[in-house]
């Protein structure tokens, strides 16, 4: 047993090395051109599958995540692209058809990369890693696929930012997301706007709002249409705004009720003096 376990500790350096073939380093503006693997034409017998594994990216330390690509061409090309952690894009993939019909992938790096790489493809037999070569020259007799179309899939920053279907993780958020979210309950915690019922609350007047709504053509703390498509709306905000907006006209309509009361009552007195006046001419 303890010769197993020496065993295991003296070939775990070659095992963790195993797991990345290739180590990609590049100075200032210098290009290399990482070969990751080649799948054959598009036919309805094509099972042959590629990823790809990218371990870093720049030489800055925060540069630490991991970039895959999957892909695959049976019928269409189609490439996803997953990341966790975080690494500067010193990398882009690229593909080329080949003299075969097949297609050529190859990562190309650019200022200051720092990397590892590995590529494994499922070729209808077994899993099969890919010698990755490096070169400083672009691959001959290929056509390149312009513009290369790479579905985002999930995707995190160092800073435990997440974006879902998205490249461009907004710092400012924590998530990210380019399209609906369907759930079945989302809660906020965010202020209220129960201080509009405060004695000392300055309520607006129905004519400074009327006024700006003519110049604004919005309800005042409202955002414009314009800035909505601009920057979004902040949903625990706009929920809290919106329920001001109610409260306030709950209390329009609290002094309406007492003025309509107020002139109820005025008509009531002017009714009852005509019909004592009307009275007092029939009986002379």
């Amino acid at each position: 047993m303890k010769k197993f376990i020496i065993l295991i500790l003296m070939i775990s350096p070659l095992l963790s090395k195993a797991q990345y073939g290739t180590d990609v380093i590049t100075s200032d503006q210098e290009t290399k051109y990482i070969y990751l693997g080649s799948l054959p034409e598009s036919n309805s017998g094509n099972l042959h599958k590629l990823r790809v594994d990218v371990l870093g990216g720049a030489w800055e330390s925060y540069s630490m995540g991991e970039t895959t690509y999957y892909i695959a061409n049976r019928g269409e090309l189609k490439i996803t692209q997953g990341s966790t952690g975080d690494n500067v894009g010193r990398f882009t993939l690229h593909a080329y058809h080949n003299a075969s019909n097949g297609l050529d992938f190859y990562l190309i790096t650019n200022n200051y990369a720092a990397m590892a790489v590995k590529s494994c493809m499922l070729g209808g037999n077994s899993t099969q890693l890919i010698t990755n070569t490096v070169s400083v020259t672009p691959p001959i007799g290929v056509n390149e696929i312009t513009p290369l179309a790479i579905t985002p899939l999930i995707n995190t920053t160092y800073q435990n930012n997440i974006g879902i279907g998205t490249m461009n993780i907004d710092p400012n958020f924590k998530l990210s997301v380019n399209g609906a979210i369907r759930a079945k309950e989302i809660k906020v915690e965010t202020g209220w706007a129960d201080y509009v019922f405060d004695d000392d609350y300055k309520l607006p007047s129905l004519s400074q709002v009327q006024e700006f709504i003519k110049k604004n053509h919005h309800l005042p703390e409202v955002p414009s249409a314009a800035d909505v498509k601009t920057d979004g709306i902040n949903l625990g905000e706009m929920n809290a705004l919106l329920l001001k907006k109610l409260e306030e006209l709950t209390l329009y309509l609290i002094e309406q009720k007492k003025e309509i009361a107020l002139q109820n009552a005025h008509i009531a007195r002017l009714e009852g003096t005509i019909l004592l006046k009307s009275k007092a001419r029939k009986r002379k």
